[in-house]
């Protein structure tokens, strides 16, 4: 296995930046994820590992070799660079049976017909497929069609393993099964995989670390932990986790000799560590960081609740409260109803606080 390293890559199309300046290390063995919305590079940056689109700029090399070097004038074509790619679309030949489309790429590489039985039958264990060698794609489900393609690409025995929205086609229970698959058969194969997706959930369950874009940048990597309770600025803050995130706009200040946020006639006291400013913030808390009671407590906020979300395991409320709307969530059903008062209370050690202008995440609060 080999890991991954990108330096300054670059792609256009037309004029337009598509990824600026991309760097980014994959360690041997790693699981990480490109997360980000629609447009935001994600694809084009998976495209350019495989050589499915050509770099403007920049190295791309995979362990030792160099794929691609605009400077060095080196390109490695997609045949030679022994990496597995699966699609959105799966990319099953229709009129072959399951074996035949695992069989293909191996016949090609002159494996003996013995060996390419033996390969088949290893790789449709691991992905629970044993018995259906002799389906079409036609006859499968979609989760099992997309097992197939996991067989196929473990079955080449690839360096990489690159997999482009590979769950967005199922249905909700599938992708939740394919999931555990996916992390189960990484486990098993510590294969070094660059995974493309615009849904939150799969980038926090299967991923090492995550790396978040947006207009073709990295906005910030880390583990799904960092990315989820650090978030470096205000766009990964709103855009991982759900529901989303609260911004409350507020200022540090001081009174009394402690540090204090300051959101609308209230102080919140900080933890001791904290400096203290005068400037204005913006302090982000997650829904599930919230506690409410039914009685005025020290330090609470009282709020009316605008509408009450039950889904089984847990419900969001939506509550109005000092000419803000505040979201929660809590485990289970809630016997909250709209329209009654509460009390809300926002744990100060739960923020993290980031600048109105630069929209960073200020470390020294």
């Amino acid at each position: 296995m080999s890991g991954i390293k990108l330096s300054n890559i670059s792609k256009s199309y037309s004029g337009i930046p598509a990824v600026r300046s991309l760097s980014l290390e994959i360690n041997e063995g790693e699981f990480v994820t490109l997360l980000g919305p629609s447009g935001c590079g994600k694809t084009t940056t998976l495209r350019m590992i495989a050589g499915l689109e050509d770099a403007d700029d920049g190295e791309i090399s995979v362990g030792e070799h160099v794929f691609y070097s605009r400077e060095k004038g080196l390109y490695v074509p997609p045949e030679k660079r022994k990496l597995g790619f699966i699609f959105q679309s799966y990319a099953l030949w229709p009129h072959m049976t399951v074996r035949g489309n695992i069989a293909l790429g191996l016949e090609e590489k002159k494996i003996p017909k013995k060996e390419i039985n033996d390969i088949i039958s290893r790789v449709l264990t691991k992905v629970q497929l044993s018995g259906l060698e002799n389906r079409y794609p036609s006859e499968l489900s979609g989760g099992q069609q997309q097992r197939v393609a996991v067989a196929r690409m473990i079955a080449f025995e690839p360096e990489i393993f690159l997999m482009d929205e590979p769950l967005s086609n199922l249905d909700a229970m599938l992708r939740i099964d394919m999931r555990t698959e996916l992390k189960r058969l990484h486990q098993e194969l510590s294969a070094t995989t660059v995974y493309v997706t615009h849904d939150q959930n799969e980038a926090l369950t299967l991923s090492d670390r995550i790396a978040v874009m947006y207009d073709g940048e990295i906005r910030q990597i880390g583990t799904p932990k960092e990315i989820y309770y650090k978030p470096a600025d205000l766009f990964v803050a709103r855009f991982v986790g759900s529901p989303r995130i609260n911004l409350l706009k507020g200022r540090i200040g001081s009174e009394g000799g402690k540090a204090k946020f300051f959101f609308k006639s209230k102080g919140i006291v900080l933890p001791a560590h904290t400096l203290f400013s005068s400037a204005s913030v913006i302090a982000a808390i997650r829904p599930e960081d919230i506690t409410i009671s039914s009685k005025q407590v020290p330090g609470s906020f009282e709020g009316i609740v605008f509408s009450v979300l039950p889904a089984g395991s847990e419900t969001i409320i939506y509550i109005h409260c000092c000419d803000t709307t505040i979201t929660l969530k809590v485990n289970g059903f809630s016997s909250l109803v709209e329209d009654e008062k509460i009390w809300i209370q926002l744990p100060p050690d739960k923020m993290n606080f980031y600048d109105p202008e630069s929209e960073q995440i200020l470390s020294n609060y």
